[in-house]
Formats: C-alpha cells, sequence, structure tokens
C-alpha cells in the first residue's frame, strides 16, 4: 500500500495504548513528525484535518487579547473547548490602553477583571504557556506574572521611552525562568532617543535565568543600565535602532556592553549607520555575528571594524532585506572569515 499521512494517522490512531500517557504518536520518532508537519505547511485543508487527530500536530497558538469584549469571547470559547484545541495554546498577548499619559490599568477596572476571568480559565484548564506579550501597560505584566510565572519568553512594547522603566520594575523578579526577553518601543512614542529614563537607575533587573535580549528602538541609557544589570548570563544580543537614521550611538553602546556581557556568544546589529565602525574586541567569546546595515555594497559594511578571533560566523546583510536569508547578504565563514579577520 502507498504510504500517505493518512495511513499512517490511521495506523496510531487505532493503538490501544493509552493517549494520556505517551499517546499514539509517541512512537513515532521527533524526526517523522517534524517531517509530517513540513510537508503539510502547504496544505492547510490536511493539516487541520490531521491536528484534530492528534494534538500533537497542531501548530502553537497565541492568543491575542486586546480588549475587554475579546477576552470575554476567549473565556467563553475555552470554558466549551476540548483538551484538543487547548493543549495548542502556548502563548498570550495581552494588549493594554494606547494612552499617552501612561496611566497604568487599575486591576479592578474592566479590562484588568475581563483579563483575569481568561487567565483563570487558561489555569484551570491546565494550560502551560511559555511565551506572553504585554503592550501599551506595565500593569498587565504584574498580572499575567501572577498566573504564570514560569513563563521562558516575555516581549513587552512600550509606547514611549518614558514607559520603559515601568516595565523593567514590574518584569524584574517576577519570572524566574525568563530565558527570552525582548523591549520593544513601539511607534507612538514621540520623544527623542536619547530622552532620560526617569526611575530606571532605581530598578535592579532580576531575571537570573536571561540567555537572549532583543531591544528595538532603544537609547543608549537603556543599554547602559542593561550592561550593568545583564551580567554573566546573557549568550545572545540584539540591537535594532528605530532606523539606519537613529541618532543612538551604536559604538558608545558597544563599549558600555562590552566589559559586563564577556559570556555574550551571539550578536545582532539592526539598522546600523553606513558609516559605522566598530570595535569588537573586548567580546571574547563571540561565535556569530549579525550586521544590518543602510549600504548596498554589503562586502564593504565591515570595513574598519576590529573583530575577535573567536567568531565563528559572519553575516552582513542589507536592512531591507527580509530576516535572516543569507541569499540577501553575504556570509563569512570558514576560509573567508579567516580573510576578514585578518588570519
Amino acid at each position: 500500500m502507498a504510504f500517505t499521512i493518512q495511513n499512517l494517522i490511521n495506523k496510531f490512531t487505532s493503538s490501544r495504548r493509552s493517549f494520556a500517557s505517551t499517546g499514539p504518536f509517541g512512537l513515532v520518532p521527533q524526526e517523522l513528525l517534524d517531517l509530517i508537519i513540513a510537508s503539510l505547511a502547504n496544505d492547510k485543508a490536511s493539516l487541520l484535518s490531521c491536528a484534530l487527530h492528534q494534538p500533537v500536530l497542531s501548530p502553537p497558538l497565541t492568543l491575542v487579547v486586546s480588549s475587554p469584549s475579546r477576552a470575554k469571547e476567549l473565556t467563553k470559547l475555552l470554558r466549551s473547548s476540548r483538551e484538543m484545541f487547548t493543549s495548542s495554546i502556548t502563548g498570550i498577548t495581552l494588549v493594554g490602553d494606547v494612552s499617552f499619559e501612561n496611566i497604568p490599568t487599575s486591576g479592578k477596572s474592566p479590562r484588568a477583571r475581563s483579563y483575569r476571568k481568561l487567565l483563570d480559565v487558561l489555569k484551570a484548564k491546565g494550560i502551560m504557556l511559555h511565551s506572553g506579550a504585554v503592550e501599551n501597560d506595565s500593569s498587565l505584566v504584574r498580572i499575567l506574572a501572577q498566573y504564570f510565572p514560569d513563563l521562558t519568553n516575555l516581549k513587552v512594547s512600550c509606547g514611549s521611552y518614558q514607559d520603559i522603566p515601568g516595565f523593567m520594575h514590574a518584569v524584574s523578579g517576577s519570572f524566574p525562568r525568563l530565558a527570552e526577553l525582548c523591549i520593544e518601543r513601539g511607534s507612538l512614542g514621540m520623544d527623542i532617543p536619547d530622552a532620560p529614563l526617569f526611575g530606571l537607575s532605581s530598578c535592579r533587573l532580576s531575571v537570573p535565568c536571561l540567555r537572549t535580549l532583543r531591544v528595538v528602538g532603544w537609547n543608549n541609557e537603556l543599554v547602559r543600565w542593561l550592561g550593568d544589570n545583564v551580567v554573566g548570563t546573557l549568550e545572545c544580543l540584539e540591537l535594532e535602532s528605530a532606523s539606519v537614521r537613529s541618532t543612538c550611538r551604536v559604538g558608545e553602546a558597544i563599549r558600555l556592553i562590552q566589559g559586563n556581557m564577556e559570556t555574550l556568544k551571539d550578536l545582532r546589529l539592526i539598522s546600523v549607520k553606513r558609516d559605522a565602525a566598530f570595535d569588537l574586541s573586548g567580546l571574547v567569546h563571540l561565535q556569530n555575528l549579525e550586521v544590518a546595515s543602510g549600504m548596498r555594497e554589503t562586502e564593504l559594511a565591515l570595513r574598519g571594524w576590529i573583530l575577535p578571533r573567536s567568531l565563528k560566523r559572519v553575516y552582513v546583510r542589507n536592512v531591507r532585506a527580509v530576516g535572516s536569508d543569507t541569499k540577501e547578504g553575504i556570509l563569512f565563514e570558514g576560509a573567508s572569515l579567516q580573510g576578514v579577520l585578518g588570519i
């Protein structure tokens, strides 16, 4: 009989082994499951059919809660949903009010109450969230931490630079297992990039397991503070300027972090000015470097840079390239990298 995905599903679905323990797909190697999902990536109907048979084939779901009414709809849906659906939920995004006045949501506000009811249902269903995101309102970070303190991935989106201290105070000490943190400045903030962040210096960031940090739309005061607080654990850092015309001084930011981020293995600099040249020699454990600049000739982007001998891979692309597709840039490794390092 010709091999088909449906035959495989039927075979293991008919197994008498209890799904509660290992499941019918507990017999299938993970590599084969990956191939099954990859083969159905462009066939949504078949992928949905397989997902209805076995939750292990369901893509991870992230709930986006943008308003109290949306929270009520999701709460009602989850209360009547089967485990096959809820087991696919791995993340949640809580969106606060968009306000230039930066007034945190009251714990007794309609928005907070509706969000708490939704989180109550998620908790009662035994759903284990791995990732979370909070937009516009730092008080929602504390609410999320009360229900799911074991998140390993968190993204906070601030409407203004002046919102950042409030978010950092809320994050600190709230997620002891947090490994990845993204700090993003939203598009609503009209303040200048070098504006002082009042209240940030009094916060001591406590994230003992942090390994990856991504900062979008940053200024040097924030980078200096991060360099003083994220010590001894960070392995991957990404700094993305608001644009290649940003007044943030990337060179100064790198100088600020080199002394305190010696464990850094991966560094990504996004939206770097076309005439930039930096000294990275202090990052003695750096293995991977990615640079996205405004230069059309990407091979000239590293001219004048001082790079550590520990590097194993350097990828240079134009800032307009999408993602890290090596077809859109130049990858240096092996012999070509030795030439860049002058070895």
